[in-house]
């Protein structure tokens, strides 16, 4: 595949990090818990969160000796659909959705259109899938998963999402309550997608599409329950349509 495709694929993982990189514009004032007593009363508080909006996140993105730098709009919607947008000196470069069974990528700067399966059918898996993607995002969607939290009381509060062959594992700092890292680990394929946060924002890296990258992620602000449209159709007569198996 060429770099342009890999380039759009690995900006597609990168806002799958922005968890707690971003500044959060609706809070509220309560008392400060820790843990898993903690992550609790947020959740309490979030039941009625079904989408968010990360506007104007930074990003730098290194592969092949190579530095990018992008400006990342991501919107999410429960159980539904993600769905982004990233900008080069003002100029959409990549828009991109991803449903609970594929990946759709438009190229702008090559008119092209990528569609992808986000499940294999055949052969091992990648070591993500919908669910993955979606718990790494927002702390939030973690709410549903609490029962298999585990809190160490003295520094992270851990969940484990482990398969067959597959190693899943979101940390959160149980004092901040935002994720400070994880862990999706392929033990047959040893491909991966792992992220940590560091002193000026969120670091990823994964090699399961196609080589090793590096990304870090920060700034931007998240606002809550926006509707947002969602638009992925081109011109079928100035793309190219590509089917990834």
């Amino acid at each position: 595949m060429s770099k342009n495709l890999l380039l759009i694929l690995v900006i597609t993982g990168l806002t799958f990090s922005q968890c707690g990189v971003v500044k959060e514009v609706l809070k509220t004032e309560t008392r400060e818990l820790q843990g898993k007593e903690g992550m609790n009363l947020k959740c309490i508080e979030s039941d009625t969160i079904q989408s968010f909006l990360i506007s104007k996140a930074e990003a730098i993105l290194m592969f092949d000796n190579e530095r990018y730098e992008v400006t990342v709009t991501l919107y999410s919607k429960k159980d539904s659909i993600i769905y982004l947008s990233v900008v080069n000196s003002g100029y959409e470069i990549i828009r991109a959705s991803v449903e609970h069974d594929s990946i759709k990528i438009i190229n702008r700067l090559n008119k092209i259109v990528y569609r992808a399966p986000l499940y294999r059918r055949f052969g091992y898996q990648y070591p993500i899938n919908f669910k993955d993607l979606q718990n790494i995002l927002n702390r939030y969607y973690l709410c549903d998963e609490l029962k298999l939290a585990y809190d160490d009381l003295e520094n992270y509060l851990q969940f484990e999402f482990d398969e067959e062959y597959i190693k899943k594992r979101i940390s959160m700092d149980r004092n901040l309550l935002k994720i400070d890292k994880f862990e999706f680990y392929h033990r047959r394929t040893e491909k991966y997608l792992m992220g940590e946060r560091i002193e000026n924002g969120f670091k990823i890296y994964s090699n399961f599409m196609i080589t090793e990258f590096e990304i870090i992620a920060r700034g931007g602000s998240i606002s809550y329950n926006r509707e947002v449209a969602i638009k992925m159709d081109v011109n079928p007569r100035k793309y190219t349509y590509t089917e990834l198996r």
